[in-house]
């Protein structure tokens, strides 16, 4: 008895699911197709039935990490709540946070991609690049100090703490990481609300 077209498309979701886990935890080179099949309840046989090939299985792991970043990007408001952080805060709270950090594979595709991109497939390094655009767009809504300039740098400056905080081997530093470039993330919202 052959699959529905509905369990095949659960059957799909589970794999993109799992290898967009897969990669955002240990990097799009280590992404077996044996291995994210059997992890998503599936042999290896069934592969072909999905994906056209590995680097299809990969672009579209990406798109759906990257997908699963912008929904949580806009969760968070554009506008000042009701609470005291402004949007900006909020943002930059959410991810420069140990959680975010200690969880790759379910957290930002750009923060845990950014180093390996520059050895990615051209269609792999123009989909985070249209993430970076959106992330800064989003940020320069977020701030009080409009500029598209300083929202790049703010962008820079998560990818870069989350990147170090991954990095190092000592949970104290990885702290002082984040909570030092929350802090320097935070002036370009209090540097806006002065010029205002």
């Amino acid at each position: 008895m052959g699959y529905s077209q509905a369990q095949k498309a659960e059957s799909r979701q589970r794999v993109l699911e799992t290898a967009s886990r897969q990669i955002r935890e240990h990097g799009i080179e280590a992404l077996g197709v044996a291995d994210c099949m059997r992890s998503a309840g599936l042999t290896h046989g069934a592969f072909y039935g999905h994906f056209s090939s590995r680097d299809a299985l990969i672009l579209e792991a990406l798109e759906h990490a990257v997908r699963q970043s912008e929904k949580r990007l806009a969760s968070h408001p554009t506008e000042p709540g009701k609470r005291t952080e402004t949007p900006l805060q909020s943002i930059a709270e959410a991810f420069l946070s140990e959680r975010h950090v200690k969880n790759p594979g379910s957290g930002c595709a750009l923060c845990a991609l950014a180093g390996e991109a520059r050895h990615a497939n051209p269609d792999v390094r123009e989909r985070l690049t249209g993430y970076v655009r959106k992330l800064e767009s989003r940020i320069a809504r977020a701030t009080s100090n409009a500029s598209g300039h300083s929202a790049l740098g703010i962008v820079a400056t998560i990818v870069g703490a989350i990147t170090l905080a991954r990095a190092v081997d000592d949970d104290e530093l990885a702290k002082s990481i984040l909570s030092a470039s929350l802090a320097l993330v935070m002036t370009q919202d209090a540097v806006g609300a002065v010029a205002r």
